[in-house]
């Protein structure tokens, strides 16, 4: 039973197209799963993973990212991620089409895995994930040859030899372990296959030796790293810390097995394996079968039910764990397309048949097809975005700032399993401050305490990630860019190049600068809406401080406040009134650039408030300006609009929509609101924007013709801007209203209720 010339062709485009989706949505630098860091700089580096070490991936992944130039490291081995996955969909493909031997349920099949957002998910970043999966479907493929292959004699041309599913399945133990679990079920299928092959030692030594070979690829560890704890290490011997120990779990863990199991075929897709099983049970007894063969559908079964078994109880990542039995019953659903599809095509072509009864089974058998078609592309979009890496560079520029930061030398920085990946990334990979001394945590602060003592005993400066617990100890904080610094007594040195503000006779803002988060650490002159500026204050303490806020506000060229912070200083750790008279203490806030906001200059402004009580206690000073950019195409989940909208107001101008204005007001108070227009087209023209309030018979009461931005004016506006424009309505007369707003002042669109109350 070779493959078909044209299936192998069929097999080839749908690789290429599976690689071009994957590309598509790929990760385009560093971070994405849960290990991504780690793989991404240990296969490059051929230093050591975390049990069981992964040896075949990561050759693998040295290789690939040596010989492939392409992005950075990180970007190479998501690369090879989408490479790997689209290989398995290949062979997925091939075994369904060996199974069923048509292409239109082998295709859809195939559809159904690709676009599976578990699949497609770890596609897109560095994961031993895809590998494993390349492995199982290659596994399955080795043996649906060898099961077409007559058992005696070897020789024969025919099929493939079972030392090669032997060789795919020693390759699978040189990766990822859980292959063993698929033992049971090969067992079976082999003996059920060729009983015979018990009595012959030469044949079944001969794939025990292949299977055995590439566990060679475990000298890795103690080539690389170290021999100590071997065994141990390879055997994953702390696996036993991730089993689930008692019913509760292990209920929860199998309802949450069956729930990524509807959520991947749907309920059309379980009763297409329902249909499959219902065949394969009727037809278990019969030697010569055509659909399903009984030994490959009981081996594809009892396969499933084994891993179904495993991740009810070890827990572990639910996209490498729960898509194992999904990669199984993913043929026992081609089963039940094909079954339906035999049975309606029988009875078209049956001549026994009147012509209306031979159009309806046609007219059923597109039903089939149509059904299939929106089982695969109605949840389409939904999956895309689950899978959807390709804007996810957070992770790379956070640590691309922070070693730029002024972190002093030799310092130690705590961070999780992640960011701690993350660093090493940074000094193995990029050969970025090799003098930093990373350390791990995870859910106790027990790391970062002995971390802090050992650094303090030898006068270095120990900083926290984002999100890392504090180290046990009455310590003070300071801030650097995402980093909290912890420090073990006053900082007593001032900045250079001191401003030296007085807020109050107790409090000194000793200086202050306006930096972009997540981009290397430098003054901003400028900055792109949905962006954020980061505002670093050196605080010194003149005398006893009272607890304060701080609140930083943004102001549009108009003089508008659009954004505003209230915060304590050092993140509510390390309260004013603690600190000691003539230190110093570093503060950052985070100002972030509305979606929407419209270019010009823009100006921070800080003041403080009293903690208790919230009122100021000090006068708003300046901090500096800085230009936000034109942006093109931001979507609209990035501009937060309170009343989506989409109204063509001008051939060139559409209204997404519109926040404030609603509500009640008593006369002499100030409506504010703003609008969200969005340029289907280069304005190039001068536009005057009307508003009007209507009363209950939709008469104009009034009118107001105004910029629809006062600062950025319409013919400045270019195709794919998405702007919020802020307004202020005044001196509005009582009366219950509707206001509508146009660029024509005979077109005007209804958008808002309002009341103004005597």
């Amino acid at each position: 039973m070779n493959t078909p010339n044209a299936s192998r062709f069929t097999a080839l485009l749908i690789f290429i197209a599976a690689l071009a989706l994957y590309l598509r949505t790929a990760c385009p630098t560093l971070g994405g799963g849960w290990d991504s860091e780690e793989f991404q700089h240990v296969a490059y580096t051929l230093g050591i993973a975390h049990s069981t070490g992964y040896p075949l991936y990561l050759i693998l992944g040295k290789i690939f990212a040596t010989l492939v130039p392409i992005g950075n490291i990180a970007y190479r081995m998501n690369v090879l991620s989408a490479i790997l996955t689209a290989l398995a969909t290949m062979f997925v493909y091939l075994n369904a089409r060996l199974l069923t031997k048509r292409d239109f349920a082998a295709i859809a099949a195939t559809a159904l895995f690709a676009t599976n957002a578990a699949v497609w998910r770890q596609a897109g970043v560095a994961s031993v994930g895809p590998l494993n999966l390349l492995l199982l479907s290659a596994l399955v493929y080795a043996l649906l040859l060898w099961r077409a292959r007559p058992s005696t004699p070897l020789r024969s041309a025919q099929g493939a030899p079972l030392t090669l599913a032997a060789f795919i399945f020693g390759l699978g133990l040189a990766h990822h372990r859980t292959i063993l679990f698929l033992a049971p079920a090969i067992a079976i299928f082999v003996l059920l296959g060729d009983p015979g092959i018990i009595r012959r030692p030469r044949e079944w030594a001969r794939a025990l030796f292949w299977l055995a070979l590439p566990l060679a690829f475990y000298l890795y560890i103690p080539i690389f790293g170290s021999a100590e704890g071997f065994f141990n290490y390879v055997a994953g011997s702390e696996a036993g810390n991730y089993t689930r120990g008692n019913w509760l779990e292990l209920g929860q863990a199998f309802v949450s097995i069956l729930q990524y199991l509807f959520e991947s075929f749907g309920i059309i897709g379980i009763a297409f394996i329902g249909i499959g099983a219902a065949s394969f049970l009727s037809r278990f007894d019969r030697t010569q079968t055509r659909l399903p063969n009984p030994r490959a559908a009981l081996f594809l079964g009892l396969g499933a039910l084994t891993y179904i078994a495993f991740a009810t109880f070890v827990s572990g990542e639910p996209d490498r764990y729960l898509v194992l039995p999904f990669a199984l019953l993913v043929y026992w659903f081609a089963f039940g397309v094909d079954m339906l599809e035999d049975r309606l095509t029988a009875l078209s072509e049956s001549n026994q048949l009147p012509t209306f009864i031979t159009q309806l089974w046609n007219s059923f058998r597109l039903t089939l097809v149509l059904v299939l078609v929106l089982l695969i592309f109605l949840p389409f979009p939904a999956r895309m975005r689950a899978a959807d890496w390709s804007a996810f560079d957070r992770v790379y520029k956070q640590w691309d700032e922070i070693f730029t930061l002024p972190v002093p030398q030799s310092a130690t920085i705590v961070g999780n399993w992640s960011q701690l990946n993350a660093m090493r990334y940074m000094q193995h990979v990029e050969r970025r401050r090799p003098d930093i001394q990373a350390v791990g945590t995870l859910y106790d602060p027990a790391p970062q305490t002995d971390a802090a003592r050992a650094a303090f005993a030898d006068g270095r400066a120990i900083f926290l990630a984002p999100g890392i617990a504090q180290p046990l100890g009455a310590y003070r904080y300071a801030q650097l860019g995402p980093l909290l610094e912890v420090r073990d007594k006053p900082q007593m040195n001032a900045p250079a190049a001191p401003k030296n503000i007085a807020i109050s006779s107790a409090l000194t803002l000793a200086n202050f600068e306006i930096t972009t988060a997540l981009e290397p650490y430098a003054p901003t002159t400028s900055i792109a809406p949905t962006r954020s500026a980061r505002v670093t204050l050196d605080w010194q303490a003149n005398g006893s401080v009272k607890d304060f806020l701080v609140r930083v506000r943004l102001y549009d060229p108009d003089g508008r406040a659009i954004v505003q912070r209230d915060e304590p200083p050092a993140r509510g750790l390390y309260p004013a009134s603690q600190w000691s008279r003539g230190e110093y203490v570093r503060d950052v806030h985070n100002v972030q650039i509305p979606g929407g906001t419209p270019p010009g200059t823009y100006q921070l402004k800080l003041q403080t408030l009293d903690a208790a009580t919230k009122s100021s206690s000090s006068d708003e000073i300046a901090l500096g300006s800085f230009a936000v950019e034109r942006a093109m195409n931001l979507t609209r989940e990035q501009v937060f609009i309170a009343h989506p909208l989409d109204i063509v107001l001008d051939d060139r101008i559409a209204l997404w929509g519109y926040g404030g204005f609603e509500g009640t007001y008593r006369v002499g108070e100030t409506v504010d609101g703003n609008l969200v227009f969005f340029a289907r087209e280069d304005v190039g023209a001068d536009l005057t924007l009307t508003f009007a309030l209507l009363d209950a018979s939709d008469r104009i009461a009034r009118t107001w013709q105004v910029a629809p931005i006062a600062f950025y004016p319409t013919r400045e506006w270019k195709q794919g801007e998405v702007l919020k424009a802020h307004h202020d309505l005044r001196d509005l007369p009582a009366g219950a209203y509707t206001l509508a707003v146009g660029f024509d002042p005979q077109d005007l669109i209804k958008i808002a209720k309002l009341e103004i109350a005597p």
